[in-house]
């Protein structure tokens, strides 16, 4: 059967084959899902960071008093004449010393509920047992992480803090390599990150309250989409001591660009200074406010 069509027929029928081409085309970019996604796997990065170093520094009582090692008394584990470790009822905490190296192995075992968290894994941490009393160098730590779990995400790989001088202040400086964090829905993001952060005393030392830390860096990242994203600070991130009692640890104030290959940028906006847990998201034009439990 022969199927007869005129010419208007013909250039309809090439008009819409053309509409659908450049609207396939059109299509092409980001969706708003794949940017949330970028967004939403940087924040448990920055989540999940924030969480082993702030415990990494409650574990010792603060990381500037890490210069001295012999102290005086006994630490939570019974060893006389050491540093206090801060005890951990869910852990078993060892502490040996070897070649003028500290070894401190904080160990949950198998996954388990503990004092309302789920926790599980091990962290190792290597010290120095004595840094020189000099500007060029005050602290290294050397950790690793082996299904460490301290909450809803697991966390694998190599962190190392080194306090530093900069312009007479002390200063922070962390690198994160080869590491893993699993989520809580089982979806895996691999990063590599540094970080400087800064504590500004506001003026009065003496309290600790209405500190604020300071943070700057940039993180490579392959997403748990399996796509790979790069994140910059580009407006310094400001956690409040005094907001961890409601919002817990997390940035008040900044912003963070984040690009992928060939897509828009994306920006993250942590708004005012308020406590809210919350933070914009926008891409190409369009802005979403999401919050973090």
């Amino acid at each position: 059967m022969k199927i007869k069509m005129s010419w208007k027929s013909l250039t309809a029928t090439a008009g819409v084959a053309l509409m659908l081409i450049a609207c396939n085309k059109e299509n092409t970019g980001p969706t708003p899902e794949e940017e949330i996604i970028a967004a939403e796997d940087n924040q448990s990065i920055i989540d999940e960071t924030e969480a082993v170093f702030t415990y990494n520094d409650e574990l010792f009582g603060g990381l500037s008093s890490l210069r001295e090692s012999a102290e005086t008394g006994t630490d939570s584990v019974g060893n006389p004449g050491k540093r206090p470790l801060k005890a951990d009822k869910c852990a078993t905490v060892s502490r040996s010393e070897s070649n003028g190296i500290i070894t401190i192995v904080v160990d949950y075992g198998t996954a388990k509920q503990c004092e309302g968290r789920k926790v599980g894994g091990k962290m190792t941490i290597q010290i120095p047992v004595k840094p020189p009393r000099d500007a060029s160098g005050l602290f290294t730590q050397n950790i690793t992480y082996e299904n460490f779990q301290r909450g809803p995400r697991i966390i694998n790989g190599k962190h190392t803090i080194n306090l530093a001088l900069e312009n007479g202040r002390v200063v922070t400086k962390e690198d994160f390599t080869e590491t893993t964090i699993t989520t809580e829905d089982g979806k895996t993001i691999t990063f590599s990150s540094t970080k400087t952060r800064k504590e500004d005393a506001k003026g009065t030392p003496l309290n600790r309250a209405d500190d604020e830390i300071l943070v700057t860096g940039s993180t490579t990242a392959t997403g748990s989409d399996g796509k790979t994203f790069k994140s910059t600070i580009t407006k310094v991130l400001i956690t409040k001591i005094a907001c961890r009692g409601t919002g817990g640890i997390f940035p008040v104030s900044g912003t963070i660009e984040i690009e992928r290959p060939d897509k828009p940028k994306t920006v993250v906006d942590y708004g005012d200074g308020t406590c809210d847990r919350t933070y914009t998201v926008t891409s190409d034009g369009k802005t979403i406010t999401k919050s973090r439990k």
